[in-house]
């Protein structure tokens, strides 16, 4: 929420981000998160992209 309040461009997580992880960025001020491993991991990589689409931060 700091670096929200100190920067105007938009904030991205990176690294350690999954269906488990992603949720706890709610109401952190952050524009959104990057994965990759979280996606290519999974055996069906189009169910683990839509769970994490759904996934809301704001």
């Amino acid at each position: 929420k700091k670096i929200r309040a100190a920067v105007s461009i938009p904030i991205v997580a990176i690294g350690g981000i999954n269906l488990r992880t992603a949720p706890l960025f709610r109401g952190t001020g952050i524009d959104g998160f990057a994965v990759v491993s979280a996606i290519l991991a999974r055996k069906d990589i189009r169910a683990a992209a839509r769970g994490l689409r759904n996934i809301r931060i704001s």
